[in-house]
């Protein structure tokens, strides 16, 4: 035996060392991540960076990293890509599955991952004989377990797949009957045009293979650095500081982080802005990110409204907004804030948001202002309204239970008081749940005020229940009923 391949044997064994010591110096969390429905997504050039990784802080910035480069919109609150993701990998776990095999890190959560859903599943039974994984063959008897063939059209995958030509095939093996683990045939000569794609696929999915860090968290979709104009309004009395409404919600973007949501409300007899400005800072004072851009007003419960969305991560921050119209200041505001993120298992509700008026936006983006599945609220800001008016009222359901059909079993009950003393029984109503993206679903739905005996002080009580967990949420509404 020659001393070459022994050296080659040695280096190899020191390669394998290295990569095992640095991925045993992480945590739990991180040391299989690689080894996970993600690690179908690692370019070369990552699997290899991911190999050099030596700190949980070094892996949690390459795992952000790695998201963002695949996000179609990097600077988002809602990154889509992973959101699609997550929900392939809960439906290969939950089909794919085989005993002792986990159903995303089978051969077919590979495709359905990185190729997306196919055209067209045909699944022959053991009595229609193929060729088994490997023959040449034209047939045989020795195929015991089922076949499936996936079927792709090259022209509607991702622009970067570069794929041409009318149909791409992928064929599977059941390994045994009945076993629901099925092989891909990487040897049949009809597969090899999916199987050239599927091996560029991480490649083709990377989107923006350019970045080297991710996007500031403050990051406005459309907005630019804020001037130096526009950072001294933030230290100037303005006109209407003192009768500006300020609302600020916690959202929900890509089911679990919670942008921070801003509605301004100034008074009839103010201009309308034409430009809002802020500065974000970290609890002890260091700016993470300014920004400006065009002020677009709504109609409010009093006046003029606008909507800010800040997708920051979970802390505490120092927010400064300034509103400007004709190049003066006409509104500041210094907030203190702190944003949470929605617990990571477990159906949760988030907390109401009540509105007086909800119009559909078919352009919104998850994660935008007060907007819920196409919906966008004009929250209340205050107690008055009239008989004439409605009550809505929005939330957001994360991993709730579903019935065989998918439906969420939500309720909402509603007590109306006036004056102290309860009017009747409870109002229970059932919610319909409309799924939005992977295990996150929304609701609304609206109390009429028409039905008031008179005007006066009233109060309503709402308690969100979701059946299948039986988790609540609550809040109450004062209302002064003007006539």
């Amino acid at each position: 035996m020659s001393l070459r391949p022994l050296r080659s044997i040695a280096a190899l064994a020191t390669i394998v060392l290295v990569a095992s010591t640095a991925v045993a110096q992480l945590s739990p969390e991180y040391a299989s991540w690689a080894d996970g429905p993600e690690g179908f997504l690692l370019t070369k050039k990552e699997r290899k960076e991911w190999q050099e990784i030596r700190s949980d802080a070094e892996a949690k910035a390459f795992i952000e990293l790695f998201w963002a480069r695949r996000n179609p919109d990097p600077t988002a609150g809602f990154n889509i890509f992973r959101a699609e993701f997550q929900t392939k990998v809960r439906y290969a776990d939950e089909h794919f599955g085989a005993p002792g095999h986990r159903g995303a890190l089978s051969d077919r959560a590979k495709l359905l991952i990185l190729m997306g859903r196919p055209e067209g599943v045909q699944t022959r039974g053991p009595q229609q004989t193929l060729p088994p994984v490997g023959s040449t063959s034209g047939g045989s008897d020795a195929v015991e377990g089922s076949t499936q063939v996936w079927f792709y059209d090259p022209s509607k995958l991702p622009a970067g797949f570069k794929a041409k030509g009318s149909q791409m095939i992928f064929m599977f093996y059941e390994e045994q009957p009945d076993s629901n683990l099925y092989l891909m045939d990487r040897s049949n000569r009809q597969a090899f045009k999916g199987l050239t794609a599927l091996e560029g696929a991480p490649e083709a999915l990377l989107l923006h293979p350019e970045l080297k860090e991710v996007p500031k968290p403050v990051t406005l979709t459309g907005a630019r650095p804020a001037s130096a104009g526009v950072l001294a309004w933030l230290d100037q009395a303005a006109p209407f500081n003192e009768s500006a409404r300020v609302l600020v919600e916690a959202g929900l973007s890509d089911g679990g982080n919670r942008p921070l949501w801003l509605h301004l409300e100034l008074p009839p007899d103010a201009p309308v802005l034409d430009l809002l400005g802020g500065r974000v800072s970290t609890a002890a004072g260091e700016v993470l990110s300014t920004f400006e851009i065009a002020a677009t007003s709504l109609a409010g419960q009093y006046g003029k409204a606008y909507h800010l969305g800040l997708p920051l991560d979970p802390g505490t921050y120092t927010v400064a907004i300034a509103g400007g119209a004709a190049g003066a200041v006409q509104l500041t505001e210094t907030l203190e804030v702190e944003v949470a993120r929605a617990p990571a298992q477990g159906t949760w509700l988030s907390p109401l948001t009540l509105a007086v008026s909800a119009e559909a936006e078919q352009d919104a983006r998850l994660g935008d202002p007060f907007n819920f599945g196409g919906w966008h609220l004009v929250p209340l800001t205050g107690p008055d309204l009239s008989r004439t008016a409605e009550v809505v009222f929005f939330g957001f359901v994360l991993r709730p239970q579903t019935d065989e059909q998918g439906a969420v079993d939500l309720k909402a009950r509603v007590q109306l008081s006036h004056d102290g003393r309860s009017l009747g029984r409870p109002l229970t109503m059932p919610l319909d749940a409309a799924l939005i993206v992977g295990d996150l679903y929304m609701y609304g739905s609206s109390i009429p005020l028409s039905a008031l005996p008179e005007a006066g002080s009233y109060e309503l009580e709402f308690e969100i229940m979701e059946g299948g967990s039986e988790t609540a949420i609550e809040r109450s509404l004062p209302l002064e009923i003007l006539d």
